[in-house]
């Protein structure tokens, strides 16, 4: 590949961004625990005989940026009877969440989620970004459990102190922190799930352990899981000419060690190391076809932090390998892929806080890859950046936020491409009265293609219809250019202690948009990457969210809602307009949780439906037709003395099933369709607090 020359310029957007300033909300809060405008506006309260100052044992510096951010904490977790991170972001409005076992082009896991009709998300733990296996295989997110994590912090627009800031959704995941007491506190929980119907059937189990502690000044905590995952599945596919039923059993066993350890410096300082060993592995089963996946990794983050009131730095250190091997054996071919990606990274991130009404956050990152494969060249991939970002908050309602990014990118071996780009972003934030806000963000931002997206080798499909239009192998391209974003996102926001509702408008203007496009090659398809000319994404999100505090009688409950919309539009090389392929128009959901403290019960039940759409391929003469689906999981959880606990989690209540047609184009006749049941399942935990 030719030397890609430099492609950002001042241009006419990058200098209005620095210099006009557009209104803003406040922040996009699912479930923020403390409002900091009621804080700001409580009342002072005098005692006729005290005199009582404002000196809280620990205080809290809230952040001053215009950029949103929306907090998922561990109570509301728990609460709803989540199970995994995905969960907990089902409720997060923009995401369109995959789901297991439904369809050939995803998985169930983090990997395989969109936002706002993009890519998937950029995933952190406690700040450092994690990826997935080399050929898009299930991450560490993939394996963290609730009982892991304080609280979720999503970052919805783009921003400049996160890992990419063309990415628009930064998903950080803040880790549980040990307990102030001495002496060893967690909790164990196991679980079992069946799913059956006349021609499916899968078996769940898992168990996982959450210990942590304190001996001052050491804090520790170990996290560990294990699970299986049986299925025996049903997929039926249907051409012009005949139909079949594919019978196809599938064992997953999936499991992950986390030890954490601090040390306490003194009251500002603190150091960290955090470990993550993870194994998944995967064995098929489908007439005289076998297909046998692993994927395992273990990656140490170490960091040093200082905190002096509103100042810290943070120094950040990681390394990870990861090995993925894919193994296909049938009576038509045998292939077999390893692949193993080594990873360094040092990052440092400050923060400057000159009093009330400003603030700095700069920084600096370098990464490399090392990635070697059996069937292809190896790649080389080098990354750096610096960072600054300043927030003003200029009156007592309005704050401006400004930052700019400087990338550069340097690949070799596979791919020879060296680049760099500057990435400017400006938010604003007007807030009307303690409940009323609106909040503007423009940016303009590059993103580079993953090195799993680079990789031509190709992963064969299952199924009787492996390698059709309709369930294609895939593979990469290591031709991709980055993609060019242009994004604007402005949200008028009603909030309270009690609850609020928030409208978010977006538009994004990507050029070398990247989209999964499908082309024959020999006698099977195969899905690859592909750079098409441009793209724009726009839509409109509301979500809501009303919780009343526990009554005197012990009551309390929570209901909330989002529905996103999204219009993904494509123009090819000739200037010709039609729908993203695989991106649903809007998705709505719907969740009440309710508590009853006497009995000591929490139940919720969770709705999601996406409506019926049609999109036409790329270059094909046919058209995709996905169908109506309904989804509803309840949770009940009752609590006993002693720290005992049993939950009850309910998934695939009056779900469809999942259905893909083919049709012509010309005379709407049928290619070929597919349909994966979809049938209810039921799980059951057990858990102990010690």
């Amino acid at each position: 590949m030719k030397r890609i020359q430099p492609r950002w310029q001042l241009s006419t957007l990058s200098c209005a961004l620095f210099t006009v300033i557009s209104p803003t909300w406040a922040a996009d809060t699912i479930t923020n625990t403390t409002d900091s405008a009621t804080n700001q506006t409580a009342p002072v309260q005098t005692l006729a005989t005290l005199k009582f100052e404002a000196t809280p044992k620990m205080t809290k510096d809230p952040d001053i940026s215009a950029v949103a951010k929306t907090i998922v904490t561990r109570e509301e977790m728990l609460q709803f009877g989540d199970q995994s991170v995905n969960d907990a972001l089902r409720r997060a409005a923009g995401f369109q969440m995959p789901t297991p076992g439904q369809g050939p082009r995803g998985g169930g896991g983090a990997s395989g989620m969109r936002f706002r009709g993009g890519g998937a998300p950029v995933f952190l733990i406690n700040g450092e970004p994690v990826q997935g296996g080399p050929r898009g295989g299930m991450s560490v997110v993939d394996s963290i459990t609730p009982d892991m994590i304080e609280r979720i912090e999503i970052t919805k627009q783009p921003s400049v102190a996160q890992a990419s800031v063309s990415s628009s959704a930064v998903i950080n995941i803040i880790l549980k922190e040990p307990i102030n007491n001495a002496g060893l506190g967690g909790n164990v929980r196991v679980g079992y799930g069946l799913a059956k119907s006349d021609q499916k059937e899968e078996q769940r189990k898992n168990i996982s352990v959450q210990l942590d502690g304190r001996d001052s000044p050491w804090l520790y905590s170990l996290s560990a899981n294990q699970m299986w995952n049986d299925t025996t599945s049903i997929t039926q596919t249907q051409t012009s000419t005949e139909t079949r039923e594919q019978k196809r059993t599938t064992e997953r066993k999936s499991q992950m060690l986390a030890p954490r350890v601090e040390y306490e410096l003194d009251d500002q300082q603190k150091l960290v190391a955090e470990l993550f060993y993870r194994n998944n592995e995967s064995d098929g089963v489908r007439d005289d076809q076998f297909q046998h996946d692993k994927n395992d990794s273990i990656r140490l983050n170490t960091r040093y932090e200082r905190k002096d009131k509103g100042n810290s730095d943070k120094i950040r250190l990681s390394v990870e390998q990861q090995n993925e091997t894919e193994s296909t054996e049938s009576s038509l071919f045998n292939t077999y892929t390893d692949e193993t990606v080594n990873e360094y990274g040092i990052a440092y991130d400050g923060v400057r806080k000159f009093n009330e009404t400003r603030q700095l956050k700069f920084g600096a990152a370098a990464h490399s890859n090392e990635l070697e494969s059996n069937v292809s060249q190896s790649l080389d991939e080098q990354q750096y950046a610096l960072y600054a970002e300043g927030s003003w908050k200029f009156t007592d309602r309005q704050t401006v936020t400004l930052g700019a990014r400087q990338e550069w990118i340097n690949r070799s071996g596979l791919v020879e491409y060296s680049d760099h780009h500057f990435s400017p972003v400006l938010a604003h934030r007007f807030d009307f009265d303690d409940t009323w806000s609106l909040q503007t963000n423009i940016s303009q931002a590059f993103r580079s293609p993953k090195a799993d997206r680079l990789l031509p080798t190709v992963s064969i499909s299952t199924d009787s219809d492996a390698g059709s239009l309709n369930n294609p192998d895939r593979g990469g391209n290591p031709d991709l250019r980055p993609e060019k974003i242009t994004a604007f996102e402005s949200t008028l926001g009603y909030n309270t202690p009690a609850g609020g509702i928030n409208i978010t408008a977006y538009q994004r203007e990507i050029d070398d948009y990247i989209e999964k496009v499908i082309r024959q090659e020999g006698t099977r398809f195969v899905e690859r990457p592909q750079n098409q000319n441009n793209a724009t994404t726009y839509g409109v999100e509301i979500t809501g969210r009303y919780a009343l505090k526990q009554t005197a009688n012990g009551h309390s409950f929570m209901l909330n809602g989002q529905l996103s919309t999204v219009r993904a539009k494509v123009e090819d090389e000739n200037h010709q307009e039609r729908l993203v392929s695989d991106v649903a128009p809007y998705t709505a959901s719907t969740g009440l949780s309710y508590n009853y403290q006497p009995w000591r019960i929490s139940t919720s039940v969770n709705l999601n439906y996406i409506p019926e759409f049609t999109r036409a391929l790329d270059n094909q003469p046919y058209e995709r037709t996905s169908n109506e689906r309904v989804n509803m999981d309840i949770s009940i959880t009752k609590r006993f003395t002693d720290g005992w606990a049993t939950t009850l989690n309910a998934r695939n209540i009056l779900s469809t099933d999942y259905k893909e047609r083919l049709t012509s184009q010309a005379n709407g006749s049928l290619y070929e369709s597919r349909v994966n049941q979809a049938i209810p399942s039921v799980l059951m935990s057990l858990e102990k607090k010690f």
